[in-house]
């Protein structure tokens, strides 16, 4: 680029030339990093204690809840054990505790959900040199993309369950509820890859509704509207922001990867540490032992890829603006 993306002063981003506009988002946003690491990577730690300390409160809820569960398996494995019996965990009781995770679920996500809007407003103000936008309507506009994004899932899943159920065994082979068989194939794997395409375009088209939400101060419901225009607007725009989310989303999988195989040897630990400092529940300490690495690699993984991957969203969706106005 012939000039600098981004001054000193932290004054608004400049459109680079058009030859070299897709390697200058990428340089333009490692010069924002370099310039505002203290202050991006400092929120980044802060959030992540944050985080960690929710994480680890709604941990001791869920296994406060789970705990007769855990309980009675401990006891049935020991009865086990004295008449010299094989044993299974109860299925039902298995069912419970996933039930249980799934209510802490909606809790991890809204987490999440909170530790990204304040990444995302922090990068927004070290790209545009300015205050970012409302913590309220990115935090929103987080919440409503989840939802209308999962909603076609939900939708393709529970259309299949509905035509495809079994109604009634006859002699041991399932029949299923649509009264045409030659249709069953269709309706048993048609909806949910249709919810899933559906899903993966509306994710596509609102990717850069949290950063325009931050950069512009607009509405949640303003800023999907806003990202739909700049991805879907242009001709090469979506294929830009797929060239800048699908390498950042590879890379912070494969650190997520990399650092749970360095946090793996915690399992042991901390199983080792739950039986000699909690209950003697071998069942419970081995969930603890199996949490404790994935949690560690979830953290770290944020702490290390959200300030940069925000600030690449922050860049793209200023550098699609004057795109989408010439279009």
């Amino acid at each position: 680029m012939a000039n600098d993306p981004a001054t000193e002063t932290g004054a608004p981003l400049r459109e680079g030339h058009a030859d070299d506009e897709g390697r200058g988002i990428v340089r333009t946003a490692f010069v924002v990093l370099r310039r505002d690491r203290g202050r991006l990577f400092g929120r980044a730690a802060g959030v992540t204690g944050l985080v960690a300390l929710g994480g680890l409160l709604l941990t001791v809820v869920g296994f406060v809840a789970a705990w007769p569960e855990f309980t009675e398996i401990r006891l049935g494995a020991e009865r086990a054990r004295i008449d010299e019996d094989s044993y299974a965990p109860d299925g039902s009781r298995v069912n419970t505790m996933w039930l249980i995770l799934l209510a802490c679920l909606p809790f991890l996500i809204l987490l999440l959900h909170l530790a990204c809007t304040a990444i995302q407003t922090a990068s927004a103000r070290a790209v545009t040199g300015r205050a970012g936008g409302r913590f309220r309507s990115v935090l929103g506009v987080y919440a409503l993309r989840g939802v209308l994004v999962w909603a076609p899932v939900v939708l393709g899943v529970l259309v299949e369950e509905t035509f495809t159920t079994t109604l009634f065994r006859e002699h041991t082979v399932i029949v299923p509820k649509w009264e045409y068989p030659n249709l069953f194939v269709l309706l048993r794997y048609g909806p949910p890859l249709l919810g899933l395409v559906a899903a993966l375009v509306l994710r596509l088209g609102w990717t850069l509704a949290p950063a325009v939400a931050a950069t512009e101060e607009l509405s949640p419901l303003a800023a999907l509207r806003r990202s739909w225009s700049l991805v879907w607007g242009g001709a090469s725009a979506w294929f830009r922001t797929v060239a800048v989310a699908l390498p950042m989303g590879a890379l912070t999988i494969g650190l997520y990867v990399l650092l749970s195989s360095a946090a793996h040897p915690l399992r042991s630990g901390t199983a080792s540490l739950f039986l000699e400092w909690g209950p003697d529940n071998t069942y419970a300490a081995y969930v603890a032992g199996v949490l404790a690495p994935i949690a560690a690699a979830l953290l770290l993984t944020g702490a290390l890829a959200l300030p940069p991957a925000h600030t690449l969203l922050a860049v793209l969706g200023q550098r699609l603006v004057p795109a989408a106005s010439r279009a």
